[in-house]
């Protein structure tokens, strides 16, 4: 004997956009068809056949969101009976386009028919792009803890999380009003350093005295090299692909109480970028070898950049706020297992 399904409360997609479209106006069947076909406005983003628009009206009849109006005459044929939303239907309706989309999957359609809507009707689109920011970022951040496996990363959760970054570049464009361009960034080297462990690792690179480190450069960037060999230090800029996560506050290696994370020099950020003063030992075909890495083997480098103390020296007082005090730390303290690399996620 089957068992009868329960019913079903939450509307479908498609009779969200009926409802949308009823709420504009009073209309009939084939007019909310007609809105919604895949030539029209709203039909670009999410198009609806007439067999299931009918289909859609009947279901919105049964929650009490529309109601049938008075039958109106037809030239064409029978008499049309225009239908029009209810007070529970405007009020459902409502709610329903300030809700953001859970899941990223669905912002291709469900977020964009929520905005024409709200668009069509003159409504503010700002308070649910900042709901739906609120809500990628609290997605990213949960992705980005559950995205480790033992060789870099599970591949599906990975993909997850690649998929709510752009998301939410997306969403940030549509908030600032600009053509949404998702920062990419690619390797053009990798770090060959003696530093095979997050454990005991230098905090900085002037604590290192495990011997030199090479940067091996990819082979379309070995041209970049020339004319580097005449400076005596070099910024390396990395991308730290072993932290998985970030908090507002992280408790740092060289202090006992938390603090803000963009005040400190955590590997657990919101973008996981390495920035490393190293002495410049040799430049090569393909690439150079320093003294001093706080890198663990294997990253992968983003940028050289030649130290230039006139540009890279500070004018006037310097202030080092919490450092001021615990800096010196950094050649008695070394990395441990506070921030947790991803492969042992």
């Amino acid at each position: 004997m089957r068992m009868p399904r329960p019913a079903r409360t939450e509307l479908s997609l498609t009779e969200w956009a009926v409802l949308g479209v009823v709420a504009e106006r009073e209309a009939h069947g084939w007019g909310v068809a007609r809105e919604l076909s895949s030539e029209s406005d709203l039909g670009r983003i999410w198009s609806v056949s007439r067999p299931l628009v009918y289909r859609a009206l009947a279901a919105l009849r049964s929650h009490g969101y529309v109601a049938d109006l008075a039958p109106a005459p037809s030239r064409a044929g029978p008499d049309r009976t225009p239908v029009a939303i209810t007070g529970s239907g405007r009020s459902a309706l409502r709610r329903w386009l300030a809700r953001p989309v859970g899941h990223v999957r669905d912002l291709r359609t469900e977020l964009l028919l929520k905005l024409r809507l709200l668009e069509r009707s003159r409504k503010e689109v700002a308070p649910l792009l900042e709901r739906q920011l609120r809500a990628l970022e609290r997605s990213e951040r949960l992705l980005a803890k559950t995205a480790g496996g033992t060789d870099g990363g599970e591949p599906t959760a990975l993909w997850r999380l690649a998929n709510a970054r752009s998301a939410r570049a997306f969403v940030e464009a549509l908030i600032e009003r600009r053509a949404a361009e998702p920062v990419t960034y690619y390797a053009i080297g990798t770090v060959r350093s003696p530093h095979a462990s997050l454990e005991g690792m230098p905090l900085q690179p002037l604590a290192d005295d495990h011997g030199p480190t090479r940067i091996v450069l990819s082979e379309p960037h070995r041209g970049c090299l020339v004319d580097l060999d005449g400076f005596s230090h070099v910024w390396v800029v990395s991308h730290l692909h072993e932290s998985a996560g970030w908090e507002e506050t992280v408790e740092p290696f060289l202090d006992d109480r938390r603090r803000g994370t963009l005040a400190t020099r955590s590997p657990h950020r919101p973008n996981p970028i390495g920035l490393s003063l190293c002495a410049l030992l040799s430049v090569d075909p393909d690439g150079i070898t320093v003294a001093g890495s706080d890198l663990l083997d294997g990253t992968p480098v983003l940028d050289l950049k030649p130290y230039v103390p006139l540009f890279d020296r500070p004018r006037g007082p310097v202030r080092a706020g919490w450092f001021e005090q615990r800096a010196g730390r950094v050649f008695e303290r070394a990395s441990d297992g506070r921030f947790a690399p991803r492969s042992r996620r």
